[in-house]
Order: structure tokens, then sequence, then C-alpha cells
């Protein structure tokens, strides 16, 4: 649009027979996910850096931090999945060649993060009271109402991250992102040690100090991408500081797509932040090892996260092109990586446990609020239903978003109203009400949930629904 010309970029996806993708769709699936493993997972990483200080600080640190981040998460997850249709539309755009459009979106996703984050913060005092009706012991509750408070300020830059790093990774610009989060990662890394245990003359802040770390190396990223976003080389080429102004079919459009899998993503966070609230009433020792095998478990989620977002974005390409055999070979390719992932990773589960939990055992004089010896045996056992969860969670996560990348997303909220809202959430609360919060118990139900999902999605992708999905924006002038 406007009165620039539009530059013609070289095909975002190269040239492949379709007969051939498997092989060489494998060299692009990986060649586009590796730096998006960094790129997408860098909020990821810095919650676990997070958790890791604090677990070598306290036991209630540990045992704190996972509800309060699953809490932010939660609250969060719907404005902030919808930032990720950035990325989709960029790729779109980008695969049928459509430059301006490109820099467009990127700025409709600025002006949503903005006015969303705003709507976050009206809510923060409500939210703090969440914790107290599930009944965590105070010590526990208190520390959670801390960390949760602080972490809910960086919420904006998770969604401009997502927003800024969506004009690079939909052209397949993965190295910058990647690159942009390093940076942010490494001074989140130097802020957790400084902050947490007070080294360089700070004040030991414990939690605190973990939550004030995240907030400030939030901000680095995104600020980076803005930057080059409105350098002379994309401005030559895109427009970017043309397409400022407000597009409000743009804005329509990404809620439109982003609403019905944002609620998804919502429901499914509140269903596993529920989780984990009742997690937080069972004993103390099931509480720590609950924490720290989910916080081991991040780097597979991190693989995951780089691996599903490289499928979902070549996908989006690929329909971008007209090319929807490809887009479906992408995806099964992809739950076939995401597989070998799992299974290496049970192999460590099953055979090391012990010296992985050790990893996360307190260093700090007086931190085994909780003796060690007591969590080691429940965290095996975590670890063992983390083998299952993943391997669930893997295949629905990955076809989740490759039907988001290829536009099918109305499903979604259906499969969100029954699983999560109808099953789910009123499910455990029975399973406690018989059971009692026990870890099995909970562990129990949760396979069971996820396990339905899963078969919904693939049913789902299996249909072909998508393939008859309108997509005549694409094609159109600018």
């Amino acid at each position: 649009m406007g009165n620039y010309p539009e530059t013609i970029p070289p095909p975002a996806v190269p040239p492949v027979e379709p007969d051939h993708l498997g092989e060489a769709g494998l060299r692009l699936l990986f060649r586009l996910s590796l730096p998006l493993i960094l790129n997408h997972g860098a909020v990821i990483l810095m919650l676990f850096c997070d958790r890791m200080f604090l677990s070598w600080y306290g036991t209630d640190e540990i045992s704190a931090v996972w509800p309060a981040i699953f809490l932010c998460w939660a609250v969060t997850s719907f404005f902030y999945s919808i930032t990720t249709f950035v990325n989709i539309f960029v790729a779109q755009y980008h695969g049928a060649r459509k430059n301006t459009t490109c820099a467009a979106t990127v700025w409709q996703g600025i002006y949503y993060s903005i006015g969303t984050y705003l709507i976050l913060l009206a809510l923060l005092p409500a939210l703090r009271l969440i914790f107290d009706l599930f009944g965590h012991r105070p010590e526990i509750a208190r520390l959670e109402k801390t960390y949760f408070t602080v972490i809910m300020f960086s919420t904006l830059m998770w969604q401009l991250n997502n927003v800024l790093a969506g004009f690079f990774t939909g052209r397949g610009k993965t190295r910058i992102t990647m690159t942009c989060n390093l940076i942010g990662n490494a001074v989140n890394i130097l802020l957790d040690w400084v902050l947490i245990f007070g080294h360089l003359g700070f004040p030991r802040l414990g939690i605190l100090g973990a939550a004030l770390a995240t907030t400030i190396s939030s901000a680095i990223a995104p600020a980076i991408m803005l930057v080059l976003f409105l350098g002379r080389k994309y401005q030559q080429e895109y427009r970017t500081r043309q397409q400022y102004r407000l597009r409000t079919d743009l804005i329509r459009k990404l809620l439109r797509t982003g609403a019905p899998i944002a609620f998804q993503d919502m429901m499914y966070l509140l269903s596993t932040g529920l989780f984990f609230m009742l997690m937080g009433r069972t004993l103390p020792e099931s509480l720590a090892a609950n924490n720290i095998a989910w916080s081991l478990n991040d780097f597979l989620t991190l693989y995951m996260h780089g691996i599903v977002l490289g499928v979902m974005t070549l996908a989006a390409q690929f329909i971008g092109a007209g090319r929807q055999a490809d887009a479906g070979k992408i995806t099964m390719l992809g739950i076939k990586v995401i597989i070998a992932g799992t299974v290496l990773t049970a192999l460590l589960y099953l055979l090391v446990p012990e010296k992985l939990l050790y990893f996360f055992r307190p260093r700090e004089a007086g931190g085994d609020s909780v003796p060690f010896e007591l969590i080691l045996p429940r965290g095996t056992l975590v670890l063992h239903y983390l083998i299952a969860y993943n391997f669930l969670y893997g295949v629905l996560y990955c076809i989740k978003q490759a039907l988001r990348g290829l536009g099918d997303t109305s499903f979604f909220l259906k499969t969100a109203l029954f699983f999560d809202l109808l099953f789910f959430m009123p499910g455990i609360l029975l399973v406690v009400h018989f059971y009692g919060t026990r870890l099995t118990a909970l562990w129990n139900f949760l396979l069971i949930y996820l396990a339905l999902v899963a078969s919904a999605y693939y049913l789902r992708f299996r249909s072909g629904n998508w393939r008859s999905i309108y997509r005549g924006d694409l094609h159109e002038a600018e």
C-alpha cells in the first residue's frame, strides 16, 4: 500500500520438489528452527535462570516461583498468543511478496501490545488475591505474590519481543532474533547472580531479585529489534517508518484469526495453572519436587518451541506461496522430529534422574527448609510422569501451531470450551474431592486430559479442513 513501489524479495521458501520434501524439508526445518529455540524461548530461558538460581537460594523460593509463573502465563496468554500471529501474517505476506504490509502488520502488533498491557496492569491488584484462595502456606504465598507482582510488569516486553521477532522470523531471518535474545539472556544471568545473592555491593534480594532481573533484561531484545526494524535497510525495502498508521483492517484480522486459538491457549494455561495451584497444597517436598522437575523439563520445552515455531512459519509460507501439500508434509515431519527429542529426554529421565535433580540442590546456608533427600524420590517420580507428558504435549502443540499457521483456528474455541472448561477444570476438582491433593492423583488426571486433547487435534489435522480455508487477501493488491 502507499505510494512506494513494492520490493520483491526472493521466495521465502526455497523451491523444493514435493516428493523430496522429507529430505530437503528436514534441513530446511532445522536451519530455521535452531535459532528459534533461543528466540522463541527467550522468556522461558529467563524464567529458567530465575528458578535455577532460586533453587540454590532455598526450597521455599523454588516452591513459590512455579505457581507465580503459571498464573502470570495464564492471565497474559490470551493477549500474548494473538501477538504470535504477527509472525504468521508476516510469513504469509512475505510468501505473497507484499513487503509494506509486512511492516504495517508489525506496527499494529505494537499498538495492540501497549493497549493490552494497560488492561493487565489494571487487573493486577485483583490477581494478587488468587494466591490467598488456594490455601498455600503463608510463607509460600508471600513469596508468590512478590514474584508475580514484579514479573507482570515485564509482560509488555514479552509481547513486543514476539511482535518484533515476528518481522524477522516470518521472513526466515532467525539469526537476528537469536542474537538479540542471547544478549538479553546474558544480561539476565548476570543480574540474577547479582540481585538474588547480593554480589557486587547489591543487597541479597532473593525472589524479588530474580523478578527484577527478568523484568529489566526482558526489555533488551525488543529494544535492539526495534532499532533494526526502523533502520535504513528495512526502511528502503519495507518502508517501516511510513507504515505506522493505525490499520483497523489488520487489527481486526489479527483479533479475528487469533482470538479462537488465544482463547484455547488461555484455557489450557488456566487448566495447568489450576493444576499447579492445587499442587501447592500438597506436602512441601512434593511441591518442591514437582517444581524442580518441571524446571529441568524446560530444556525440552525450548527444543519443542523452536521446532514448532519453525513448522508454523514454514507452513504459513507454504500457504502464502500456494503449496498446500508441502504445508501438510512439513507438519508431519515436525511431529516426528519432536517425538525423537522426547525419546532422547526420556532416556535421561530413566537412567540418571537423581543426577539431574541434584543440579537444583540448595547451596546457600539455611536454604534447605525441606531435606533434599525427601525431594529426590518424588522428583524422580515426576520426571517419569513428564516422559508421558512430553510425548502428548509435543504432538498436540505441534499440530496446534501448524493449524495456526495454516489459518484453521475456529476449531480451538470448541475444544477449549469442552476439554478445558467442561472436562478438566471440574474434573480435577472432583479428583481433589475424592482423592485429596495427592501428587499421583493430580498427575494421572492431567495425562488423561492431554491424551484426549492430542487425539482431537490429530483428527482435526488429518481431516484436511484447513485446505478449504479462503485466503484471498494474500493475493490482492496492496
